[in-house]
């Protein structure tokens, strides 16, 4: 709404759309254009509003997303397939060599960390395929782009034939936009799929990044001018596309691969996500020299720069003498956090399934500082723990756990008073920490 009044303010036409709702209170989509009227003197006095109801419309476009998403999955199954059962390999291997290898501190080190190099692998494999599988609401966040790039180059990586050289060239410093995360992953996995198979496998495929002035592009998109965007653009060595195929290519349904390899869905999926974050699309392409897809994404006034912000290596944390109870389903990862509690001079009981350890909390609140539980949890689930505890202690301390949640489901834990949600797999140092500033934020 401020970069709507910013626009009609300044004497421009702003386009758009909006969740409202109608006076009987049910909520619908319209689509608006809002456009300044000025009297003789060139002074605003009214406006102007065009609205249209485009409800059903969104429904459709909801309903096409989804479909070519379960398309993608599809197309990368075998590659994903391929590539755990590698990591099951090496994982196994090193398992093996580590029961062999006695008291040799260098083999024990190879080991682990090939070990922990795999389980990363193959979380952050898991991660993406979620990322872009689950059903979800459209949500704008500052993103940085040459992050999400960033995921998704490591899942081609790992999925892609090696046939195919990957690049990046992504300019350094650019600043983030308001963008949903998964929609933009899905509108360039959509655009390196669509190249890798008009390559057939074999070739180069470059994703880069840069700035660009409204005014560089305004011949092919007028409404650009005056306006900054970043620029994603998705080149291939394939076999490119004749003109009449180049004005098509963002119908729905339209497809140029034979029949089975393909719905049309792809592109049409790009563009709509594009247009949804009101930012435009070109591609350039002739037939034997590959193609080039651009995406111009509007960047808003006064976004933070965040590409500096880097991960670092968690610091080792100090532990303490408080009470920790851990409520965990699986034995072996149980058994590897008490140990790692215990190391840290935590005191430390445990339960295999919710109603144990709601029982051991009722029998030791007192003395319990912090719940560590599991989601999936047999018999209560993690949530239904922290409810059942709250009741009894309103300022229950509990942390949760778990390998995938859905994200209104996870807002509602955090919002029901739960300290915080720590993603499954996860290192110790990680536990550790979080733990400790849950402790220490009472």
């Amino acid at each position: 709404y401020r970069k709507l009044w910013e626009t009609i303010s300044a004497g421009s036409e702003w386009r758009g759309e909006f969740h409202n709702k109608k006076k009987n209170g049910e909520l619908f989509w319209e689509s608006v254009s809002i456009s300044p009227i000025r009297n003789s003197k060139g002074e605003i006095t009214h406006y102007l509003a065009v609205k249209e109801d485009i409800t059903e419309r969104k429904k459709l476009e909801h309903q096409l997303v989804q479909a070519q998403k379960m398309e993608s999955i599809g197309t990368l199954a075998a590659g994903i397939a391929h590539d755990f059962n590698n990591i099951l390999a090496i994982i196994l291997g090193y398992a093996s060599t580590l029961e062999r290898a006695g008291g040799d501190s260098k083999k024990i080190s190879t080991g682990i960390e090939a070990i922990t190099t795999a389980v990363e692998r193959g979380a952050g494999l898991v991660r993406q395929i979620l990322t872009f599988a689950r059903k979800t609401e459209f949500n704008l966040e500052p993103l940085n782009v040459n992050s999400v790039i960033g995921e998704l180059a490591r899942m081609l990586g790992e999925t892609f034939p090696k046939t195919i050289r990957l690049s990046l060239q992504l300019e350094k410093s650019l600043p983030v936009i308001s963008m949903d995360h998964s929609q933009l992953h899905q509108a360039l996995l959509n655009l390196c799929v669509n190249a890798r198979d008009a390559m057939n496998d074999h070739g180069s495929l470059t994703i880069a990044t840069n700035l660009v002035l409204g005014d560089e592009i305004v011949s092919r998109f007028p409404a650009a001018a005056g306006r900054h965007y970043l620029m994603i653009s998705v080149a291939d060595t394939g076999t490119g596309m004749d003109e009449a195929t180049k004005r098509r290519i963002f119908d729905p349904f339209f497809t140029t691969k034979e029949k089975g390899k393909g719905t049309g869905l792809g592109l049409a999926v790009v563009f709509g996500v594009v247009q949804a974050h009101q930012g435009f699309i070109d591609v350039e392409s002739e037939l034997g020299r590959g193609s080039t897809f651009k995406i111009f994404l509007p960047i808003p006034a006064g976004m933070v720069d965040q590409s500096g912000v880097q991960g670092g290596e968690v610091a080792d944390v100090p532990g303490g003498t408080e009470t920790i109870l851990v409520i965990e389903d699986e034995d072996v990862l149980r058994e590897l956090l008490v140990l790692i509690l215990e190391q840290k001079s935590y005191r430390v009981l445990s339960a295999g399934d919710g109603q144990t350890g709601l029982q051991l909390y009722l029998q030791h609140k007192s003395e319990i500082a912090l719940v560590l539980s599991d989601m999936g949890l047999p018999k209560i689930n993690g949530w239904e723990v922290f409810k059942k505890m709250k009741a009894v202690e309103p300022d229950v301390t509990v942390l949760i756990a778990s390998g995938y949640l859905d994200r209104v489901v996870k807002a509602e834990i955090l919002d029901s008073g739960v300290r915080g949600f720590i993603e499954k797999p996860y290192r110790p140092e990680e536990i550790l920490k979080v733990l400790r500033e849950a402790l220490d934020s009472r």
